[in-house]
């Protein structure tokens, strides 16, 4: 079961195991969106770049962090939607590049319909040398146990 908006930690971090972006990972997510922008499939193109070789779709860095936490549980029977999401990409990720995401409440509160209240997420997603590559904020409307106040 994910948490209720009662069992966010406010300021707590929750990190991710890691994944590594594969060259198929890049193929497959080209092939859903239909983006096959030379510096993510062309590996000759993509070596005449700054980068000397392919990245990772921003959006495939933010599917994965989004995945990773998936797999913790945090939202398994508890997430009513997405509300809001904004996102900032600092770093290329190239093929090979492992990803962790980390997860912070920075603030949760009810709203007004009983049951039921929003989490705003801070999600650092970093390589496997620490290096942030992407950031975002998430406002998630969560369930509410009605016996419990926040």
């Amino acid at each position: 079961m994910g948490l209720y908006l009662d069992e966010w930690e406010i300021g707590k971090t929750l990190r991710t195991r890691g994944r590594t972006v594969g060259e198929g990972d890049i193929t497959t997510f080209a092939g859903l969106i239909g983006d096959w922008t030379p510096i993510h499939v062309d590996a000759k193109f993509a070596q005449t770049t700054v980068f000397g070789e392919r990245i990772a779709h921003g959006p495939l860095t933010l599917s994965i962090a989004i995945g990773l936490m998936a797999q913790m549980n945090l939202f398994d029977g508890t997430v009513i939607g997405l509300l809001n999401m904004s996102w900032s990409f600092q770093q290329p990720v190239k093929i090979g590049d492992t990803i962790y995401a980390e997860v912070t409440a920075t603030e949760k509160r009810p709203v007004s319909k009983p049951g039921r209240g929003i989490v705003k997420l801070d999600i650092n997603a970093v390589n496997q040398s620490g290096v942030t590559v992407c950031r975002g904020v998430h406002d998630v409307m969560v369930l509410s146990r009605p016996d419990v106040a926040i």
